[in-house]
Order: C-alpha cells, then structure tokens, then sequence
C-alpha cells in the first residue's frame, strides 16, 4: 500500500521503522505514507462490478503450488450506507477517525468488498466475519501482525492493500500471503534506494532509464518487499535491504524471516496492476 507501512496499516512509519530508516530517508517515507489521497492500480484483472466499488474484478495466480485468489475494485471515495453496515466496531471507529471524508468512504468501502467476497466462502454473513492478527513474529505484538480470520474457523489466509481509490487483496488457502499495490511516481526517492535496497537493487534501478524507468525498477522492488514482509508478517520494521526480491526476475525466491519463526522462504512475483501502477504477491515456498 504505503511507503512507510505495510499494506494493510500494520505498521506505522512513526513506530517500529524508526531507526531503520532514519534522517531524511525517513522524511521521504513518511512522504509515500498516507496514500489515501494518492491513485493506484487501474485495474489487476477484468471482472464487473460486484462490490467494493467500480470495476471489481476476480482472478487467480499459480505461485510455489499455491492457488491465490486476486480481488480487486475501483472506489468511488462517496460514503455508502450498506458499507458501514457491515463493518465491525473497530472498523467504524477507524473510519469515524478519518481526517478526510474521500479516505474514510474509501477505507469502509473496501473493507466491506473483502467482508462480502469472504462472506459466501466461509458460508456467513458478511458482517459476522470477525479479523484479528497473528502475533508479530519479531515481538510477539498482536497490534502490527499479518491479518488473520478469527471466526469462522478457517485456512484462509489474506493480504489487504489499499491505494487511494483502488483496494487489493489476494487470499490464498494454508499458507501465508502478502499482497502490495503501488502508484507509479513521476519520480522515485533517491534517498530510499540507501535505506531500503541491497547493492544488486541500487544496480537494477540506476541501469534503468533516469526518465520514468527508475520509478519503475524502485517501486517494483518496493512492492515486492512489501509483499513479502506482509506474508511474513515482520512488516518494514526488518532490515528491507536483507530483502532481496531480484526485480530482474519475473519470479523470484527470497529468504525472509524473523529469529524463532517461520517460514524463512517465500516466492513472490509481480502482478498486472494498469499502465499506471504496481502491484506483487508472495506466498510461503513449499
């Protein structure tokens, strides 16, 4: 979703990335944070409308022998009723706490699209779906954690990531899945690629053109640590430079984890995501 945090608000750029990615690194962080206002994808796979806005769409990814569902939508940043009716306390108190009404339609829009496509799979009520987190995996915080169903039981697994006026999700069935979406930037940070990318990254993105081509080769490998870090559920407080996701390949494998978890290998490729706009999934390797 966000330079900053992780897709779907798991971690603050004000929190645990501090000291990770410090001085003016960090400014140019906090400056990709709140891409509520911002765009993204025009659109990951065809579909028609069917909730979470204009434009919504379904399709699947094969990755490392895993099938992952990709739902997508378009939001019109218009506060819907039916949306807030399906949401729980915590989200209406989230939404209630947008300081921009176009973000918080947008925010309960899209969590009410993944409650009614959630909701025939796990044979309940859209609104009886209820979420939590696993516990993070470096510091056992439940606050900053991957997503997770808590009721119904279920293996389900899902990944959230919203962007201005279009949400991402990818769930996948008893593994775990990481999803990020991107707006393309008329220019990319140079400040960044320090903080957060590994020397053979920084060569990818200065052999790439210095007109557009370098935002490109940057977000693309953003996304895919995003991706990653999400799955894990670690979020961007690792050392992302230790995440080497080799943008050069269309899929690669890369070795991620925390002391003490698992799993430490993950499989992440990009997705198609419009002209305009980046978008990576990643799954545990078998």
């Amino acid at each position: 979703m966000t330079y900053g945090r992780t897709g779907e608000e798991q971690v603050d750029v004000k929190g645990p990335v501090a000291g990770v990615v410090t001085g003016e690194a960090a400014a140019d962080a906090a400056d990709f944070v709140d891409r509520d206002a911002a765009g993204a994808p025009t659109g990951v796979v065809d579909g028609s409308a069917d909730g979470g806005g204009e434009g919504g769409g379904e399709s699947y990814v094969e990755l490392a022998g895993t099938r992952v569902r990709i739902w997508r939508g378009r939001l019109s940043g218009r506060p819907a009723e039916e949306d807030l009716l399906v949401l729980s306390a915590e989200e209406t108190a989230r939404y209630r706490a947008f300081p921009d009404p176009a973000g918080a339609a947008r925010y309960a829009a899209a969590h009410a699209a993944v409650r009614r496509r959630l909701a025939p799979l796990l044979g309940t009520r859209p609104e009886s779906v209820v979420f939590g987190r696993t516990g993070c995996p470096t510091c056992g915080a439940a606050t900053h954690g991957r997503p997770r169903i808590v009721d119904p039981p279920t293996p389900l697994e899902l990944s959230l990531s919203r962007s201005g006026a279009y949400w991402l999700c990818a769930v996948a069935e008893g593994t775990p899945v990481g999803a990020d979406i991107e707006r393309l930037r008329p220019s990319y940070v140079p400040g960044l690629t320090e903080a957060v990318l590994s020397p053979q990254e920084r060569a990818y993105v200065a052999a790439a053109a210095p007109i557009g081509g370098r935002s490109v080769a940057f977000t693309r490998c953003w996304t895919r640590k995003e991706a990653v870090v999400k799955a894990s559920g670690v979020g961007i407080s690792t050392d992302l430079r230790r995440v080497e996701v080799r943008p050069g390949l269309p899929e690669a494998l890369v070795r991620h984890g925390a002391a003490g978890s698992g799993p430490h290998t993950w499989v992440v490729r990009d997705l198609p995501a419009g002209r305009d706009h980046l978008a990576a999934v990643a799954v545990a390797a078998p």
